[in-house]
């Protein structure tokens, strides 16, 4: 009986060991020439595209990750870079936002702790003053080093902060409601972002509805300088899009 390694994909066998090394040996028990279909890939393939299209105009407000993304992609080019931090949000871009160029995307995945967003996009806005750099943070996230943000301003940054308000630690309320525990001691509350910004010498956004983020992002680039913008976001579809019609899409037989 292979191990529970995931809530999406679910083995018949396992297989551990190198996975070059593993292919190659799993290739000389076979008989005969092996035969290649990409038929079922395609379709799966297709599955997912759709998938990852739906809700990329949904209305709705607080905005919901699909929306976000996707307004997200818009307003950055091919060449431009995001910085993610760590929680819920970062699956939803590893996902639904796609990258055209090599290190566009800054993400420290797996056991990654919270906090890497904002130097990260502090980094890269620095090595390229002339591409958009968009820090992306959770409010968890991007209250472990905050204060970041007045020294983005001293060094004359260009550099949009996009703080996902949901008042908790979403990733691990998530994990936890998923285990079955009761949910206990992952809701806060936050200063306002705004006032929060401006303290710091920086500009301070506030979205109100989903029709607004895209022009709040262009206004903020176009301007200069060091940004924040307050979202507030509804992970309430994190169950039924990322696990329940997820396993559906790829487990197709």
């Amino acid at each position: 009986k292979s191990a529970q390694v995931d809530q999406v994909y679910f083995p018949q066998v396992e297989v551990v060991g190198d996975i070059a090394s593993s292919i190659e040996i799993l290739k000389d028990k076979l008989d005969g020439e092996v035969a290649f279909d990409k038929s079922y890939c395609e379709i799966i393939h297709s599955e997912l595209e759709a998938h990852m299209l739906e809700g990329v105009d949904d209305p709705r407000f607080p905005i919901i990750p699909q929306r976000f993304v996707a307004d997200t992609r818009k307003v950055m080019s091919d060449k431009d870079i995001i910085a993610l931090d760590n929680g819920i949000y970062k699956i939803w871009y590893a996902r639904n936002y796609k990258a055209y160029q090599p290190n566009t995307v800054l993400l420290d995945n797996a056991l990654a702790t919270m906090g890497a967003g904002l130097p990260s996009a502090m980094m890269a806005a620095m090595l390229y003053p002339k591409q958009r750099v968009m820090a992306i943070c959770g409010d968890g996230g991007f209250m472990m080093n905050s204060q970041e943000i007045e020294t983005a301003v001293r060094l004359g940054l260009n550099l949009v902060v996009t703080v996902l308000n949901d008042s908790s630690y979403g990733m691990i309320r998530w994990k936890q409601a998923h285990a079955g525990f009761d949910d206990w001691g992952l809701e806060f509350g936050n200063p306002d972002f705004v006032k929060y910004a401006e303290s710091y010498g920086a500009t301070g956004h506030r979205v109100d509805s989903a029709e607004s983020l895209v022009p709040i992002f262009e206004k903020a680039f176009e301007a200069g300088g060091v940004h924040l913008v307050d979202l507030p976001v509804d992970y309430s579809e994190n169950q039924r899009v990322l696990i329940d019609e997820l396993a559906e899409k790829v487990c197709l037989i």
